[in-house]
């Protein structure tokens, strides 16, 4: 919930951007961004464990339509979404990196 109580409605999947001790950036963990249904305001969480990999990516699909207005809400706040190019970073950070051996 936001502070003003209502639903918190995830609209879209980010990565956490983290820092090294080393000043470089690097994406780090999937993120699940949420706006709140009343007052608009945006913030990002962690996925949950028990968060369902075929709700995560048709919460990804969905954000690909988003709004224009609410893509320019979501970069004033240092948010940014993954885009359509980005699908492979999802399904791999969802189900890991499989690497033939052969």
């Amino acid at each position: 919930m936001s502070a003003c109580k209502a639903i918190m409605q995830p609209i879209g999947i980010t990565m956490k951007q983290t820092r090294n001790k080393y000043a470089s950036y690097s994406k780090g963990e999937l993120m699940l961004i949420h706006r709140c249904s009343e007052c608009g305001k945006l913030s990002i969480n962690r996925i949950a464990a028990d968060d369902q990999a075929e709700a995560l990516i048709n919460i990804y699909h969905a954000s690909l339509n988003l709004d224009e207005v609410i893509y320019q809400h979501l970069d004033r706040a240092g948010i940014h979404p993954l885009l359509g190019t980005d699908e492979t970073i999802l399904t791999d950070q969802l189900f890991g990196r499989f690497t033939s051996l052969w």
